[in-house]
């Protein structure tokens, strides 16, 4: 009897261990994902020129981006559960204090601060992720909340940013963090990997590393082009804001079932198999696109933008498996945020470019090109990390 209730109780702390994983890892996303209505919010505000709200804009993401890309140098040599609590109570501070801060020199520092204080939470996340058993469907159910707290964001905070402005989002934030922070306290993994050396070198294959990189840019530098520019898509057809605005929101919630699929059809039927069926059901939607138009024109741009969507969130554990496999040391999953926030600083000025020259539809080009890119890169590296696990399992 005390042997199972000892049982029980250790999948009761893994149980929420695992919870705190996510709930971090899902808030390590949220400022990217809420990014439209914080650049809004702060534009509201009267208090800061456009291009004071662009840097306010970049300074998380420079802030996540020192954090992840240096990770790979310190995430397997740092105790995971009070690092974890010490970058939640900064992201809390900095959430607290950017409600009160008005001063743009200090509030880009705050914004900073809160940006790597996000990032570190969010290495540590992805590393123990990529630890569990079935890293690929982790990294799904990962997803999946970012998803869903995004779709929340979207449906509450415009009313909450009316009611009380810029506080309101990161109050919004604050009260998840601080969930998250009750978890961690409570129990948070272990770094089981921490006696390798701080050296930039994959115990692994190179060639897998710099390809699944690679194809994780040019996935997200489509994502920067296409994505980002849907909206203009959608009204040089001539559809109106209302309609755009509300079938972007569903397919973003829609999307959800994507990552929720994504470890299911992985472990039947194979990443190889995942990536080209995304390939596959993606440049027909930006084809579709492309040539919209008629009387059928709103279902089309419903259709092809929520299964784009959908098949967004699918494909993105698959890359962050890939990512996770390439490096048996553990370290290399966090190099996958560095790439998407490359991929995503890259997309949108090369969309600029092409709209001097051509219309807003061509950018779907760009994107299909990326796309397609990107799945290559990502087959190859796969193909190169498959036969050492192969031979891996064979070993023991």
């Amino acid at each position: 009897m005390t042997e199972m209730a000892e049982q029980h109780k250790i999948t009761w702390q893994g149980t929420v261990g695992y919870s705190a994983v996510l709930l971090v890892a899902m808030m390590g996303a949220a400022v990217t994902t809420l990014m439209p209505l914080i650049v809004g919010a702060f534009s509201d505000t009267g208090l800061y020129s456009d291009q004071q709200v662009g840097f306010l804009a970049a300074a998380d993401v420079a802030g996540i981006l020192v954090a992840s890309a240096s990770a790979f140098f310190w995430v397997r040599h740092c105790p995971w559960r009070g690092t974890t609590l010490v970058s939640l109570l900064l992201f809390i501070l900095a959430n607290g204090l950017t409600a009160y801060v008005t001063d743009t020199a200090v509030l880009l520092l705050v914004r900073f601060l809160a940006g790597v204080a996000c990032g570190v939470g969010y290495a540590i996340a992805l590393a123990a992720l990529g630890d569990r058993p079935l890293p690929d469907k982790a990294f799904g159910v990962m997803v999946t909340l970012q998803v869903i707290f995004g779709t929340l964001g979207f449906a509450l905070l415009p009313q909450v940013i009316a009611d009380y402005g810029v506080s309101g989002i990161f109050l919004f934030f604050n009260l998840s963090l601080l969930l998250a922070l009750l978890l961690a306290m409570v129990q948070f993994p272990a770094n089981q990997k921490n006696d390798l050396p701080a050296l930039l070198r994959v115990s692994g294959s190179n060639s897998a590393a710099w390809l699944v990189f690679a194809g994780v840019v040019a996935y997200y530098f489509a994502q920067g082009t296409v994505w980002a520019y849907l909206e203009r898509i959608g009204q040089d057809a001539g559809l109106s804001m209302a309609d755009i605005g509300w079938i972007l929101g569903v397919g973003f919630a829609v999307s959800a079932a994507g990552s929720a699929l994504s470890g299911w059809y992985v472990k039947h039927r194979g990443r190889l198999s995942a990536i080209w069926l995304t390939w596959l059901v993606q440049i027909p939607c930006l084809a579709a696109l492309y040539w919209m138009g008629g009387e059928h024109l709103w279902w089309i741009y419903a259709l092809t933008t929520v299964i784009y969507q959908i098949f967004w969130s699918f494909v993105v554990p698959v890359m962050m498996g890939i990512f996770n496999d390439a490096d048996r040391s553990g370290r290399l999953i966090v190099f996958c945020v560095t790439a998407f926030k490359v991929g995503l600083v890259l997309g949108p000025p090369v969309a600029g470019f092409i709209l001097t020259w051509l219309g807003v539809r061509d950018v779907l080009w760009a994107g299909a090109l990326a796309i397609s890119l990107s799945c290559l890169c990502l087959h190859l590296a796969q193909k190169r990390v498959a036969p050492r696990l192969s031979k891996q399992e064979g070993n023991r």
